[in-house]
C-alpha cells in the first residue's frame, strides 16, 4: 500500500483548517471520506499526524514534519501539470462520454471542469444512460468511454474497467433518532426501522444483495428515484436508508440534519470509474481522458 495524491490533499486541508468539516468543504468531499483518508495515511506512515482535541485537530510533531514533505509533493505535481498544459492547445477533437444518473449528479461535473481546463480545445458530448445501455453503446462504438458505477459492472473480457473513487455506504438517520447514540449499528437493528429505498442506478438490486447475504429484509415504506426525496424523508423522520458517502449531504433541502452511522456488517462500497472497449484501441483523445482521470483520482498508470 502507498499513500495517494487524494490523501495528501486531504491531509494538507485538515492541517490548514484544523477541522475535518472545514477541510471537507475545501476539497469538495464528505467529512467521512476525509476522516477515512487521514486514518489510512496514518496507518501507512505508522504515526499519528493529528492530536484530537475538543476544538478540532492539531498537528503532532510528526504531522508538522510530514506537512513539509506533503506540500513539496503537491507543488511538484502542480509543476508537472503546468508542464503538461504547455501542450494543452495541441489536443483537440470530440470526446463522446456516457454516464449514469448518479455519476452525472454527484461526480462528473468536477472531473469535466478540470479536464476542460487542461484541454480547452476538446469538445465533449455527454449522454446519460442506464448502465446496460452504456455497455451496449461502448460495444457499438457510439461512445468513446463511460463514467459509471463500476461496482455494478460484471467482469467482461470485452471491457476495460478502471475504478477511480470508492465510496463507503452508511446508515442515514434524522437528528433525533435513537440509533445515533451508537457508534456502530447492525442490519438487524436497521431491519426494525421503516426504510426509504432509492431506485436509481440499480440501488435496489444492490440493497437486496447485501440484505439477503445476511438473511434479512429491509422494511421498505417508500421507493423513489429522487435522492433529494430520500434526504427529505430521512431528515424528517419518515424512515432511514443506507447510501454512499458520495451522495450524502448533511442537510435536506428544507434545512433538516441528516446524520450517518457505520454498519457492523460488511456492506459493499459504491465505486465510480471508467469503462471502455477492449475490442478496439482507444483514440488518443480517449487516452488523454483516461490518463487525466487516473492522475486526478488514483495517481497511477497510463492508458494502453
Amino acid at each position: 500500500m502507498a499513500f495517494t495524491f487524494k490523501q495528501l490533499r486531504y491531509f494538507v486541508a485538515v492541517a490548514e483548517t484544523g477541522k475535518v468539516s472545514d477541510a471537507a468543504v475545501a476539497v469538495s468531499i464528505s467529512p467521512s471520506s476525509v476522516t477515512e483518508a487521514i486514518k489510512d495515511l496514518e496507518f501507512y506512515l505508522g504515526v499519528e499526524l493529528f492530536e484530537r482535541k475538543r476544538t478540532g485537530l492539531e498537528l503532532t510533531p510528526e504531522g508538522y514534519r510530514f506537512l513539509t514533505h506533503a506540500n513539496r509533493i503537491l507543488n511538484d505535481i502542480n509543476n508537472a501539470r503546468q508542464a503538461i498544459h504547455e501542450d494543452q492547445y495541441s489536443v483537440e477533437g470530440t470526446l463522446r462520454i456516457g454516464c449514469t444518473i448518479t455519476v452525472a449528479g454527484y461526480f462528473l461535473a468536477r472531473l469535466l471542469q478540470r479536464f476542460k481546463y487542461a484541454y480547452p480545445n476538446v469538445e465533449i458530448i455527454i449522454e446519460e444512460c442506464p448502465r446496460v445501455a452504456l455497455e451496449q453503446r461502448i460495444d457499438e462504438g457510439t461512445i468513446d468511454i463511460a463514467v459509471l458505477l463500476v461496482s455494478n459492472v460484471a467482469a467482461n473480457v470485452n471491457h476495460n474497467i478502471v475504478p477511480l473513487v470508492r465510496s463507503q455506504r452508511r446508515l442515514w438517520l434524522p437528528n433525533d433518532h435513537p440509533l445515533l447514540a451508537k457508534d456502530i449499528v447492525t442490519l438487524e437493528e436497521v431491519s426494525r426501522e421503516p426504510y426509504i429505498q432509492l431506485m436509481i442506478d440499480e440501488a435496489a438490486q444492490t440493497t437486496q444483495s447485501y440484505w439477503h447475504k445476511y438473511h434479512l429484509e429491509p422494511k421498505v415504506v417508500f421507493r423513489t428515484s429522487s435522492v433529494e426525496a430520500v434526504r427529505s424523508l430521512v431528515a424528517t423522520g419518515a424512515g432511514v436508508t443506507i447510501l454512499s458517502d458520495m451522495v450524502h449531504r448533511p442537510w435536506s433541502l428544507e434545512g433538516d440534519r441528516i446524520n450517518t452511522v457505520e454498519i457492523k456488517q460488511q456492506i459493499p462500497s459504491m465505486d465510480t470509474g471508467l469503462l471502455w472497449s477492449n475490442q478496439r484501441k482507444p483514440s488518443e483523445l480517449t487516452k488523454h481522458f483516461i490518463d487525466f482521470s487516473r492522475l486526478q483520482y488514483t495517481s497511477g498508470g497510463s492508458a494502453s
